[in-house]
């Protein structure tokens, strides 16, 4: 029967055809988890290979089960890259029965290499913080003050009960879907309600002005390879030095700082360019300029002070120690202080020249920088973190409140307390001095009380107290017991200063004294050589994003700033 049904001579099968096969089975899938608003039903999962937001027919893709579930098979060349769920209104969150999402939106996380991740608003905002600027650790800082406790960005938290976090996550979709346009939120329009929500410190506060602001700002990507990048000297605009004759004003200079890689070693240094050339040369007094510093002393790891370092060479040099992916780990050559750069890349086509300026620029110069830089220029950011706090007493070029100074190591040093020609033993002498003042707060005064209890009064009016001591406080600095910390928030000095500009001051061409209190940074006292001196601290983790650019667009920046300073 066999051969009658096979037809022809009956022989059989033809010699040159294949044998039957199997259906193939679908792989395995090697990267598993959840798509969560409440758990996301029908949503659509997918690799974003080529980074463009969206979900692309050429690409891994699935959609979720009953359950919330996804499975995708990935090759581990896809760590880095972002899985999206694309969420419309064929989705159905299992939180909000009968609900449908009148806007579709894009929820991302980026592969890490575990087999199983979730993907949830709190890992999209995760990685629109990073995208922003910060660093993954700071993502996480910044999440975890917003939802408040204690916050793992990367869990389920429908399974683990987190209540707190479940809300904050349906509160920011409902944001999304608020300021959503055209019935759709695409991915830049999702990162930046994200960063509106951290800058505004507020969900509800987000207006859509602030999204559209938020848009303008650049996007940073890690793809930076530091060796290739500092092959080339890399700058950023670190100021101005201004000359004065019989108080006129006879000379302004732009100044740069650059940075290369140079064997092991990544060396800095200032240059200056006259508005009236269009040459720049090293500047010896480039950086006292910028920062009306003369230099510093700096705590060392080992809580001794190191040698008095100049202003133009603090972070002078850095000892590279290792380089992986974008991440340079480094250790300062003076202080022996651990140092992470963490480099990042952007695309500054149409983005303001504003984008490429330190943040303690002052806003009044800002507003005359007009413009936005050409096509093809690529912008690049350094974040600068470092694992250990940070303390230092600056030998300033501006002295207050009719000091004497003294001469130190060849350069002017103040502030001092007390009498400079006194020699201290303790940094405690200090309770006895009597009031001194406390630069934070434009009139007040610090005064000890019998029982070392402090308080911040007004110049003018004894009796008038602007921080009293629930307020305000000291204690002896565990690593080196001649710093004095005075423990004060941020929010209470910025209330009880009557002379706000003083926080605008910069303490160096990153930051203001604004920026640094904000950020967590204390002023302290310190004994130094018999004497009594104000100094900062900046605590480990704190980061310092610097923008940097390659000569195509630090010349493009040198012309707006030239022109904006012919008339600031």
């Amino acid at each position: 029967m066999l051969g009658a049904c096979g037809g022809g001579d009956g022989s059989g099968a033809p010699a040159d055809s294949a044998p039957p096969t199997s259906p193939t089975s679908p792989a395995t899938p090697t990267l598993t988890g959840k798509a969560i608003d409440g758990y996301l039903v029908g949503a659509t999962v997918c690799l974003d290979q080529n980074d463009n937001g969206a979900c692309d027919a050429s690409e891994p893709t699935t959609v979720t089960d009953a359950s919330g579930n996804y499975g995708l098979v990935v090759a581990d060349s896809a760590v880095g890259k972002k899985i999206l769920v694309v969420v419309d209104a064929n989705t159905h969150d299992l939180s909000r029965p009968g609900y449908v999402f009148p806007s579709s939106f894009v929820l991302s996380a980026v592969v890490d290499g575990t087999p199983i991740q979730h993907i949830t608003p709190i890992t999209t905002m995760s990685q629109a913080l990073i995208e922003s600027g910060k660093s993954r650790e700071a993502a996480q800082k910044a999440i975890v003050s917003l939802v408040g406790g204690v916050v793992n960005v990367k869990d389920d938290y429908i399974a683990t009960g987190d209540n707190a976090a479940n809300a904050f996550a349906a509160a920011v979709v409902d944001k999304i879907l608020e300021l959503a346009a055209g019935g759709r939120s695409d991915a830049d329009t999702v990162r930046a309600v994200m960063n509106a929500i951290v800058t505004k410190g507020s969900i509800a506060a987000v207006t859509l002005a602030d999204v559209n602001a938020a848009k303008t700002k650049p996007v940073y990507i890690s793809d930076v390879d530091p060796s290739t990048l500092l092959a080339d000297t890399m700058y950023t605009y670190a100021g101005t030095r201004s000359d004065f004759d019989a108080n006129k004003l006879v000379s302004v200079a732009a100044i740069r700082r650059s940075w290369m890689l140079n064997g092991l070693t990544l060396q800095s240094n200032y240059e200056e360019q006259a508005l009236s050339t269009d040459v720049w040369s090293p500047s010896s007094t480039g950086a006292a300029a910028v920062a009306y510093s003369f230099g510093q002393y700096a705590l060392k790891t080992d809580g001794t002070w190191a040698p008095f370092t100049a202003a133009s060479d603090i972070d002078g040099n850095l000892a590279v120690q290792a380089i992986n992916g974008n991440i340079v780990t480094a250790s300062d050559t003076v202080t022996g202080m651990p140092v992470r750069l963490e480099y990042r890349r952007t695309v500054l086509d149409g983005k303001s020249y504003v984008d490429a300026m330190p943040a303690g620029t002052q806003s009044d110069f800002l507003a005359l920088l007009n413009g936005t830089f050409t096509t093809s220029t690529t912008g690049y950011a350094v974040i600068t973190t470092r694992s250990m706090d940070s303390v230092t007493i600056r030998a300033s070029t501006e002295c207050h409140y009719g000091e004497n100074p003294i001469i130190e190591d060849g350069v002017v040093q103040c502030p001092l307390l007390g009498t400079p020609a006194n020699t201290y033993t303790s940094v405690q002498d200090v309770l006895t001095i009597g009031p001194v003042p406390f630069p934070p707060i434009g009139p007040g005064y610090l005064r000890f009380g019998p029982n070392g209890q402090l308080a911040v009064y007004d110049s003018s009016d004894a009796s008038k107290i602007l921080l009293d001591n629930t307020k305000i406080s000291w204690s002896i600095y565990p690593r080196n017991p001649d710093v004095m910390v005075l423990n004060a928030k941020y929010e209470d000095i910025a209330d009880a200063d009557s002379m706000p500009l003083y926080l605008d001051i910069l303490y160096d061409y990153r930051h203001t004294y604004r920026d640094l209190l904000k950020s967590g940074a204390k002023f302290v006292i310190a004994l130094h050589n018999g004497h009594l001196r104000y100094g900062l601290l900046v605590p480990a983790g704190t980061e310092e994003l610097t923008p940097l650019l390659k000569k195509q667009g630090f010349d493009q920046l040198t012309t707006v700033i030239k022109a904006a300073l012919s008339t600031w």
